[in-house]
């Protein structure tokens, strides 16, 4: 066999070699991909791994090989009588094998401590690309004994050609080593780089790929990103403020409108409690005073939605409170609708809320007798319809929570509410659901004791609110409701045993004598202006 035929023998053997621990190893590889996130030993050592699995691989097989050789006759020579290659081969993978073990020790480091790695991923293969070039040229010189010199300097020559060939692909990869040496983004970061905004999924040694909100995956040359002016949402705290601009009529106090926008903002879940929103009037304008609210946010990337509940959240208080936005109106639309219908509340349906209210829990469960009568008359319950108010809640926005005090009481009309109890044990959370017709609220309204829950809206509800002022009408009808409901509500809370306990964790050992006959009944009469 002639020396060519030899050297491209062994040269389709380490190819070969090569390949089948690439394919060997992938598996053993994969942990590496999410190597910035993980932590733990276990883990860790699956970067170790990782890091060592191809080069331990082509060295495992190389044995392997070596030793399968051994067994052929004709092969004996080469394997017993080591070749300067074959020695090269296992120096070169050894001394790879080295470095692969040097880095993944000091990335487990770093993610032991919950630290990440300092040095970038892109600058990290370039070092040990040149790690092993410097073995390669090493092992030539050292083991095979070929003056490296004229390679170097070919290989001189040869990058010049390259370079000047390549310049824009040189130009993103200097451009890509600066971006990783500084990290002005790094995946995960939420960038906006010449007005593409999204989120950076990758960076390598030519390109950044950014995620943008509608899924778009947007390929960005790091020569255009080095350039650019760089808008980081996420670096060095996510932590952004919003603004929202709006007006309110000239009839409300600004104070009055600056609360409600504040409650709000703090109301809408992902707003910030630190630093607290804040509202302030800006400006008289020709339709009303302008303000402006801000609020804060580690959700910047998602602000079209999250503005949105919040100015949402606006409406909906604004609607509960009588405030108006004020809009510009034209001559046409004036003389078509009338300032009337512009600028007054429509007024309130009494008979669609007195059948809302014969139909509720209201009545078929305080309201009757024994006999299951109804107690009021249909003028009665239009009386009482008249200080009752239709309010709108969003979803997730909360009528009244747990602890705070309650002078009324309410009604479904439609929509769904989640209620949830927390009790003096942590771990223990009680929910349930209300629909429509549910009365809730009740307890707190006759008791003048604390709300016993959190009730939150699961989708937009309607209520009826039956206010202090609507009750003193209701005890007012009749002069034994006052001792009929006292009696019936006391009856409730010894029966229900748990409310009772409930009570009485929030609002101490009085919630007992609260809830006593003789103290609902003193109440009714306190609200009456008998006692």
């Amino acid at each position: 066999m002639n020396r060519v035929m030899v050297y491209t023998t062994e040269a389709a053997v380490f190819l070969a070699l090569f390949a089948l621990a690439g394919l060997l190893s992938a598996p053993f590889r994969r942990p590496l991909r999410e190597e910035h996130s993980v932590t733990g030993v276990v883990p860790c050592l699956g970067i170790l791994v990782g890091r060592v699995a191809r080069p331990l691989m082509t060295l495992l097989l190389t044995w392997l090989f070596t030793k399968a050789v051994a067994l052929c006759p004709i092969c004996t020579r080469w394997v017993c009588t080591p070749a300067p290659h074959y020695l090269a081969w296992n120096l070169f993978w050894a001394s790879a094998l080295g470095l692969a073990v040097i880095e993944a020790i000091a990335v487990i480091l770093f993610r032991l401590r919950a630290k990440p790695f300092p040095v970038p991923d892109l600058m990290r293969n370039i070092i040990r690309s040149v790690m092993l070039f410097v073995v390669f040229f090493a092992v030539l010189n050292g083991t095979l004994g070929v003056n490296v010199a004229p390679l170097l300097g070919a290989s001189a020559l040869l990058t010049a050609v390259i370079g000047f060939a390549l310049q824009g692909v040189l130009g993103n990869l200097l451009a890509g080593m600066s971006l990783h040496v500084v990290r002005s983004v790094v995946p995960s970061d939420w960038v906006a780089i010449d007005g593409i905004e999204g989120e950076v999924v990758e960076t390598n040694w030519r390109e950044t790929r950014l995620r943008t909100v509608a899924g778009h995956v947007m390929i960005i040359p790091n020569s255009r990103v080095a350039s650019a002016v760089i808008h980081n949402m996420t670096q060095p705290t996510p932590r952004r403020r919003h603004q929202i601009d709006l007006r309110a009529g000239y009839e409300h106090p600004p104070g009055v409108v600056t609360q409600e926008l504040v409650e709000a903002a703090r109301s809408v879940p992902g707003v910030l409690e630190e630093p607290p929103p804040s509202a302030f009037a800006v400006g008289f304008r020709d339709f009303g005073i302008e303000y402006r609210l801000r609020f804060w946010s580690d959700r910047y990337y998602d602000r079209t939605s999250l503005e949105g509940d919040v100015t949402g959240m606006i409406w909906y208080r604004f609607d509960r409170r009588g405030i108006q936005i004020p809009f510009p109106v034209s001559a046409e639309l004036l003389g078509k609708t009338g300032v009337g219908a512009l600028f007054h509340e429509k007024p309130a349906d009494v008979s669609a809320i007195a059948q809302n209210l014969r139909r509720s829990e209201l009545f078929s469960k305080l309201l009757t007798d024994e006999k299951g009568q109804p107690l009021l008359q249909e003028r009665e319950i239009e009386s009482v319809a008249q200080a009752v108010r239709k309010l709108l809640y969003t979803r997730g926005e909360s009528i009244f929570r747990q602890g705070e005090e309650g002078e009324s009481c309410y009604v479904v009309l439609r929509g769904r509410l989640k209620g949830r109890m927390e009790h003096s044990d942590t771990t223990h959370v009680t929910e349930f659901e209300l629909g429509a017709g549910a009365l809730f609220g009740e307890m707190s309204l006759m008791t003048g004791m604390p709300r016993t829950a959190t009730i939150s809206a699961i989708e937009e509800v309607e209520v009826l609110e039956i206010s202090a002022e609507a009750f003193r009408r209701i005890l007012s009808m009749k002069a034994d409701i006052p001792e009929h409901l006292a009696g019936l509500v006391a009856e409730r809370s010894k029966q229900n045993a748990a409310a009772l306990q409930r009570l009485k964790e929030i609002a101490g050992a009085n919630a007992g004598d609260a809830l006593r006959r003789e103290s609902i009944l003193n109440r009714f009469l306190h609200l009456l202006g008998r006692r």
